[in-house]
């Protein structure tokens, strides 16, 4: 490679907002979130009890049962965060 090029790593974040989020904020928001519930939270896709609480910063924020959640496209309980895919919580 000549001198002066830049190498760009494609799967790195262009920015805080691209950064997978964190397990502490994802608590902190459902902290929030179910302050200001009443009763048990609902999955926003069917009428189930919620077993979920998904979190994305700035995008997903709700609640969805066993059925809707996916591993594919959230990870769930610890599993390592990635960049446009949110952090799924039990409840």
């Amino acid at each position: 490679m000549p001198a002066g090029d830049d190498v760009v790593d494609g799967d790195a974040p262009s920015s805080a907002a691209d950064a997978a989020p964190s397990a502490d904020a994802a608590e902190a928001a459902l902290s929030g979130v179910l302050d200001g519930t009443d009763g048990d939270p609902q999955c926003v896709l069917c009428s189930n009890d919620a077993d979920y609480f998904l979190y994305d910063p700035g995008s997903v924020e709700k609640f969805v049962c066993w059925e809707h959640v996916s591993p594919h496209s959230a990870a769930v309980d610890g599993e390592e965060p990635r960049p446009g895919r949110p952090v799924a919580l039990s409840l």
